[in-house]
């Protein structure tokens, strides 16, 4: 049996046109050097309207693909409602991969990492239990861990070990808040003095607060401590809360608050 080639059988279908080196699919009319008209609905001559391209595939003699329009002005150009879904994709990495963006035109564009943007990821830190008679084996100068528990953690790369509350930073710039309270009964206890030392670098920077109170046993006192830093990766730090120099209580009595003792980590840049 004589084989027709598939070309000429191609012709004939009723549903190809081929014009002036153009390709037409279900359409008489082709828009650029190919274009499929999958309704069908494109009128015999001039430019098919917003509708009728709604249900076309074109390309252009420039090479630029166009799904729901015939004049697509991007190497992909596609025009609908939803028009993207991307099901399976995987994870990213906030600190390393770039984020897309639209322009105003729709056209896809990057604009660096998180870390670049110097967007806020937060860490907290929460005082479980009240710790009595805080800092009491303590003088001017010294300090104590603050056995905390991680409420929350969005930075990528940053780990707590709970056992000895101490966190390991991933390179950045932070900012960090000790938020403390606490009652002292002591006789004379006006003056409660406190420092936090903030990991800086390789080494550390010490912040101080004082706050003035009664003298007796219902006497609440706290504060907040904030730091701004920057620290290489892999840097170490420990959860600790110190007796500062201008205070005047000492000795037993000091209760370190639950729960509104706190630590507020921000990573807020690269």
């Amino acid at each position: 049996m004589k084989q027709i080639p598939i070309y000429c059988l191609l012709l004939f279908a009723g549903n190809f046109f081929f014009l002036n080196a153009q390709v037409g699919i279900q359409t008489t009319n082709p828009q650029g050097v190919f274009n499929i008209d999958a309704a069908k609905d494109n009128p015999a001559t001039g430019v098919p309207s917003v509708a009728q391209q709604a249900n076309d595939v074109a390309v252009t003699a420039t090479g630029n693909m166009g799904i729901g329009t015939t004049a697509p002005t991007n190497k992909l150009h596609v025009n609908a409602t939803d028009p993207l879904r991307l099901q399976g994709v995987g994870v990213g990495n906030t600190t390393t991969d770039p984020l897309m963006v639209l322009d105003a035109t729709g056209v896809v564009k990057s604009i660096g990492t998180l870390g670049a943007l110097s967007i806020p990821n937060p860490a907290v830190f929460r005082l479980e239990t009240a710790q009595a008679n805080f800092l009491q084996a303590q003088g001017a100068g010294g300090s104590q861990v603050v056995p905390m528990s991680v409420v929350k953690n969005t930075i990528p790369g940053m780990t707590f070990n709970a056992a000895t509350s101490t966190v390991t930073f991933p390179a950045g710039t932070y900012q960090i808040t000790f938020v403390y309270e606490a009652t002292h009964s002591a006789t004379g206890c006006t003056i409660s003095s406190y420092f936090v030392d903030f990991p800086l670098n390789a080494t550390t920077s010490r912040i101080h607060s004082t706050a003035a109170h009664s003298e007796g046993s219902l006497s609440n006192h706290g504060g907040a401590i904030t730091y701004a830093t920057t620290v290489p990766a892999n840097r170490t730090w420990t959860l600790t809360l110190g007796r500062g120099q201008s205070g005047n209580c000492g000795g037993a009595g000091m209760t370190l608050a639950a729960t509104s003792t706190q630590v507020l980590i921000f990573r807020i840049g690269d």
